[in-house]
């Protein structure tokens, strides 16, 4: 029988990309869903699909690793409840999993519980490894207790990987997607002054870091899992456009961003300039770190 790898936000972006991946490498994946016959549906690569009350120490017991992505998405207005989902949804979700883990037996042998980049708070020109400190800010609090909770794990004997994401560039669905439809409309441009540093990665090289988290067991530890290109934020709406064949000069002020979405504004603002240094130590090998290549070859797609 394959190994079996349970895979939790299994019909998000990267879920449904990262399904087939491990499946085509011999895993048996199952997915986690509040509505299973929905995620059967949309990702056929998977063997079966459990809600989330039966995820516990028997079902766990019969799998080899856990790759956990789910979490209430950071774009939109940052109400009170918004913010609430967030934090909840990543804390008390790998909490969940970790007295899963700690209820089965035999345990699954890894853990690759998602972070991201905003572990490390607004950080302006500063390069990022793994090794610089947590930022203090709502996201980077967030992102703190989310690894504290994963990193509970390691006391069981189980090796946990997190990798901490940046913006995801894919053809269909996600950041790209959303920033398209303003561009197309000629609305496209900086963002505040478009000076900050933007972390991004392609789905394609994120689902293969994270297929190679599952079968490595030499990686543990936060890893950056970002392209080693990041390019500053006015840089990135100018190769948008010319991808496009539109205009990107229309800038949108930091005040209008923030009467328009809150504290979710400031994330847009955010300078992060991170650095693979352990992916690419460990020998990881990206092959889209050309963005005006990466985008023309999304937006064929």
């Amino acid at each position: 029988m394959a190994e079996r790898i349970l895979v939790t936000g299994v019909t998000g972006l990267v879920g449904r990309a990262l399904a087939p991946a491990l499946a085509a490498e011999g895993y048996e994946v199952h997915g986690v869903s509040r509505d299973p016959a929905r995620a059967l549906r949309e990702v056929p690569a998977l063997s079966a699909v459990h809600a989330p009350e039966d995820v516990g120490g028997r079902l766990l017991s019969e799998t080899g690793g856990v790759v956990s992505l789910a979490g209430e998405p950071v774009a939109g207005r940052w109400t009170a409840a918004k913010r609430r989902k967030i934090e909840a949804s990543r804390v008390e979700g790998t909490r969940a999993i970790v007295e899963a883990i700690a209820a089965a037996d035999p345990r699954p042998e890894v853990l690759v519980s998602a972070s991201a980049m905003g572990f490390y708070g607004p950080r302006g020109e500063d390069e990022l490894t793994e090794e610089e400190p947590a930022g203090t800010d709502f996201l980077a609090e967030v992102c703190v207790a989310w690894e504290r909770e994963a990193e509970r794990a390691r006391e069981l004997g189980v090796r946990v990987v997190m990798p901490r994401i940046g913006l995801v560039l894919a053809a269909n669905g996600g950041a790209l997607e959303a920033m398209m439809r303003p561009f197309r409309a000629g609305l496209g441009g900086p963002l505040g002054s478009g000076r900050q540093w933007w972390s991004w990665i392609h789905l394609d090289d994120l689902v293969r870091l994270l297929v190679a988290m599952v079968r490595d067991e030499a990686m543990e530890g936060a890893y950056n899992a970002v392209s080693p290109a990041p390019i500053r934020q006015a840089d990135f709406a100018k190769t948008l456009g010319a991808v496009l064949g539109r205009p990107a000069f229309m800038p949108a002020p930091a005040f209008a961003l923030e009467l328009a979405l809150g504290g979710f504004s400031a994330e847009l603002l955010a300078s992060r300039r991170l650095v693979p240094a352990r992916a690419r130590a460990r020998g990881f090998g990206f092959r889209h770190t050309d963005l005006e290549a990466t985008l023309r070859e999304l937006v064929r797609a």
